[in-house]
């Protein structure tokens, strides 16, 4: 539902928000997130609604810098919405590279393993792209599976959840391993916004001193659940491109391919099985 700009008006004056302080299109998305078919209402009338006590709530989340998507419970990725909450990332948009490449993929009958779920975004965005893919996903938190589950269910999307830290759990191969794992250093992690630092899950996040900690435990390992020809696709850090190929060299691999994202910088790596 769009919201008119004269009501966005009527409320930001009515709630004195301040123009440095709060994003008028935050209060859009608030707004349209509080009310039903308030275009069609006298403007006046809608201070004496109830929902109005809503949308101050709403409010007083936003300016303390929670995210908009734990507000309002939904953050859009790919092209579907995802329930999110304090438990998981924020859906980025980079993160989408992942399924583009994946698409791009022969075949339509393939096994694939989203290793880290989270929210289910990567490997539900996939699902009910290929509908035909044995899909599976899996994550060391209980309660981000449940996330991942949740949308899984809304979406309809037939994956097999599993929870495991990385490979523990794992006992198959796969055509596909795909993984958005944590990659960024403690030093990285204290310069975060604050809105990340105080909403998002931190085992998330960081991984280790130098933010390398998951891919080196991923990349000594993801040979064994990949099948011939297999291949793996990552997110990485726009900074560990050099460090990244380092690791894949170490553990004798010679084919490696890197991505770019929108800003021109590498954000997804992909090894094939056989390229050592």
């Amino acid at each position: 539902m769009m919201i008119s700009y004269k009501i966005i008006d009527y409320l930001k004056g009515k709630i004195k928000l301040l123009d440095n302080a709060f994003d008028p299109k935050d209060l859009e998305i608030l707004a349209r997130h509080s009310f039903d078919n308030i275009q069609w209402m006298d403007i006046e009338d809608i201070w004496d609604l109830y929902d109005i006590s809503v949308l101050k709530y709403a409010i007083r989340r936003r300016i303390q810098k929670e995210p908009i998507s734990q507000i309002i419970g939904l953050k859009k990725f790919w092209n579907s919405n995802f329930y999110i909450n304090e438990t998981v990332l924020d859906p980025r948009p980079e993160t989408e590279l992942i399924v583009e490449k994946v698409l791009e993929l022969p075949g339509t009958n393939l096994s694939l393993i989203d290793l880290g779920t989270g929210s289910g975004c990567l490997a539900i965005s996939i699902a009910l792209e290929r509908p035909n893919f044995n899909i599976f996903a899996s994550d060391i938190s209980s309660d981000a599976l449940k996330i991942a589950e949740i949308n899984s269910k809304h979406h309809k999307t037939h994956i097999t959840f599993i929870k495991s830290d990385w490979f523990s759990k794992i006992n198959k191969s796969f055509d596909v391993i795909i993984s958005n794992p944590p990659y960024i250093s403690e030093s990285e992690y204290s310069r975060l916004p604050i809105a990340i630092r105080r909403f998002e899950p931190k085992i998330a996040l960081t991984a280790g001193f130098k933010g390398l900690d998951c891919f080196k435990k991923i990349i000594t390992e993801f040979h064994n659940y990949l099948k011939p020809n297999g291949i793996i696709l990552m997110e990485i850090g726009y900074s560990h491109k050099r460090k990244i190929e380092e690791l894949f060299i170490s553990s004798g691999y010679k084919s490696i391919k890197f991505f770019n994202d929108l800003s021109g910088k590498a954000r997804v790596v992909c090894v094939k099985k056989d390229a050592i």
